[in-house]
């Protein structure tokens, strides 16, 4: 074999090894793009789903604003029963006939004299 020969064999077996090198570097680097994508899109879908379902999520948030409007409503129900039985009390301190119509009707109290019925209502039959 000529040293020409030689030389010429070194030099293609290079430039294969360079193509095959070149193609992997290639390859890499779209192995990383992908790996790069992927991965961004794991955590876009991570933060997605967090941002509903997680504990302070959308859906926490509205269910916690029901709450929210549910309490205040109830605890405008309490106010207005706070007041109902202020006015109540008012009454019952200086009005005797307030005492009196509490008597008959909780109590079922009656004058000396006076006659109760007391009604009551029939339970539904079971069927």
């Amino acid at each position: 074999m000529s040293y020409n020969r030689a030389l010429t064999l070194v030099v293609k077996e290079k430039d294969q090894l360079l193509s095959l090198f070149e193609d992997r570097a290639r390859n890499d680097v779209g192995l990383r793009k992908k790996a790069a994508t992927l991965g961004s899109l794991i955590a876009l879908i991570a933060l997605v789903v967090g941002s509903f379902f997680g504990d302070r999520g959308f859906l926490r948030m509205v269910a916690q604003r029901e709450r929210a409007e549910s309490l205040r409503r109830e605890i405008e129900m309490l106010r207005s029963e706070n007041s109902r039985l202020a006015v109540e009390i008012v009454a019952l301190k200086s009005d005797p006939r307030a005492i009196e119509r509490l008597a008959r009707e909780e109590l079922g109290l009656a004058r000396p004299g006076e006659t109760v019925f007391s009604i009551r209502e029939e339970e539904p039959s079971p069927r």
